[in-house]
């Protein structure tokens, strides 16, 4: 049985070792407010196999690999200014790591996170929400805080206005983001190592610029 496995074990680590073998290129591409780096297969460009590196403003948001356009091990992700926000294991399919958090309680409970940096999101919404002319003819300005509700599933179950300004502007951003891409997809919040329902917050700041 024991020779079995090793041999067993062999074969997948000589698949292993030939899905990396094959013969990959360095690609640069500009999508956006985004560029990226990445090795893809030499005869099909599309496919993304190696080393990945996303920047926004000449900064690294997200860094991770890929085997033939899937993810897999350990992705890294970060929030404005290169800071570390938190690790990925797609192999596990759980966080591996969060910044700040060092000892083993303080995985006891996590809460909803974007698959991906947090600047995604947040850029979407700046980048789509028009300020009403109304809002801007009686000066207001000030904070939105808008919550997802994320499901033990990981999906978007619901919007709605944590902390409100003005009914104008509340309304901009939830009808904004509504038009999330589908294909974003979300970490559900956890508490002793199971998902649970969650909340996940993004903060939008109004100001008139003179």
């Amino acid at each position: 049985m024991r020779l079995l496995y090793t041999f067993l074990f062999l074969i997948s680590l000589l698949q292993t070792n030939k899905v990396f073998a094959q013969e990959t290129i360095l690609v640069k591409h500009e999508d956006g407010n985004y560029y990226e780096e990445y090795l893809s297969l030499k005869n099909d460009t599309s496919i993304k196999h190696g080393s990945y590196l996303r920047f926004y403003k000449g900064k690294v948001i997200e860094k991770g690999q890929f085997s033939n356009n899937t993810k897999i091990g350990k992705w890294l992700y970060f929030s404005l200014d290169a800071i570390f926000e938190y690790e990925y294991n797609y192999d596990t399919q759980r966080i591996s790591k969060i910044s700040g958090k060092d000892k083993v309680e303080d995985y006891v409970q996590t809460p909803v996170y974007f698959k991906g940096s947090p600047i995604i999101p947040y850029l979407f919404l700046i980048k789509n929400i028009r300020y009403p002319i109304e809002a801007k003819k009686h000066n207001i300005k000030g904070r939105v805080s808008l919550a997802i509700q994320i499901n033990n599933l990981g999906e978007i179950v619901s919007f709605y206005v944590r902390e409100k300004l003005h009914p104008l502007l509340d309304k901009a951003v939830v009808d904004v983001a509504k038009t999330f891409p589908n294909n974003w997809q979300w970490i559900p919040a956890q508490y002793n190592g199971h998902n649970i329902d969650g909340e996940y917050i993004i903060n939008i700041e109004f100001e008139l610029v003179e």
